[in-house]
């Protein structure tokens, strides 16, 4: 008797990119020169696709043993929910003449979040590598600079452009089982000597006789 194939997994990181990647697209549009008034147009879009379906994706990859994959998608749609309910409900009853300053602070935290994320992605795929989207968004709001505000805007634009991009060649290279997209892996190769071939943790919470043996790299 045969036994069965075993299923395939689906890859999920296709759905948490477009999903950072659109509502990334609609909030920059408010940051180059949209009216700010009609802000509430992406409260929906951002809690539920850039929100609950990076949750999703993000709780996939754990599951599938991707630490980058789920910590990044989980992050973001995290701060995507709570964008829209700052927005939506927070946001209209600051002092008007320090909202600027709960906005800025609301932002920098993930301007933190996607700078270590940026340095994780040097070991994954160039595909990834974020921008200075949050910082910029951050200071426009600490300096009340219209002109910082549109550059980040223009640089959320780029971001959601990767973000679409990175899905695009997941589901291209899914569909057609080939690689089709160039997606720059591993472009922090080039800095793996800095690690002086040191025995890696399993995971940072383990303990010294939980660590693994580092596989030597082929000569």
């Amino acid at each position: 008797m045969s036994t069965p194939s075993p299923r395939a997994t689906a890859e999920t990181a296709p759905l948490g990119l477009a999903a950072f990647g659109t509502a990334t697209f609609m909030l920059s549009f408010f940051h180059v020169g949209v009216d700010p008034a009609l802000t509430r147009a992406v409260f929906p879009l951002a809690f539920f696709f850039g929100g609950v379906f990076q949750l999703i994706a993000g709780a996939a990859e754990f599951r599938q043993g991707s630490t980058f994959g789920g910590a990044a998608f989980c992050s973001y749609g995290a701060f995507w929910m709570a964008y829209a309910l700052y927005g939506r409900f927070v946001a209209g009853t600051l002092p008007a003449d320090q909202a600027y300053v709960a906005t800025g602070l609301f932002i920098l935290p993930w301007a933190v979040l996607t700078l270590y994320l940026t340095i994780a992605t040097l070991r994954i795929t160039g595909a990834l590598l974020a921008t200075i989207t949050f910082t910029l968004l951050s200071l426009a709001q600490f300096a009340q600079s219209d002109t910082a505000a549109r550059v980040g805007g223009v640089f959320g634009f780029a971001t959601a452009a990767l973000a679409w991009y990175a899905s695009f060649a997941g589901l291209i290279d899914s569909a057609w089982g080939r690689h089709f997209s160039p997606t720059m892996a591993d472009p922090g190769a080039r800095l793996e000597h800095l690690d002086h071939r040191r025995v890696r943790p399993v995971s940072l919470t383990s303990c010294i006789g939980e660590r693994a043996p580092r596989t030597e790299h082929a000569a």
